[in-house]
């Protein structure tokens, strides 16, 4: 298996990955809307995407704690700790109800 890249890493591969996506998707998305699909559509596309993605990947950067503060404040985090509760009832009963 080939060696993994640092934990450290994980937030900006993912910022890049994703910036890479978005931007190559809504490129071609944005370009079809405004010019059709004529001859010659896949090589506008690639010039709209290389520009896409030089703005995408500085803003996602910028943009990303910002965004996950106010997910946070938003949503409970899936990985945040489920605390632990005892079961009600007699010992052994699956009845949650006493």
């Amino acid at each position: 298996m080939p060696r993994k890249l640092p934990a450290r890493a994980y937030q900006t591969v993912f910022s890049a990955l994703m910036a890479l996506f978005m931007s190559f998707l809504m490129s071609g998305a944005i370009t079809a809307i405004n010019v059709g699909i004529p001859s010659g559509f896949f090589g506008i596309w690639m010039h709209a995407w290389g520009y896409a993605f030089s703005i995408a990947l500085p803003v996602i950067l910028i943009v990303a704690p910002i965004v996950r503060r106010l997910t946070g404040l938003l949503a409970e985090s899936p990985l945040a700790p489920v605390p632990v509760t005892k079961p009600q009832g007699q010992p052994g009963s699956l009845d949650s109800t006493r």
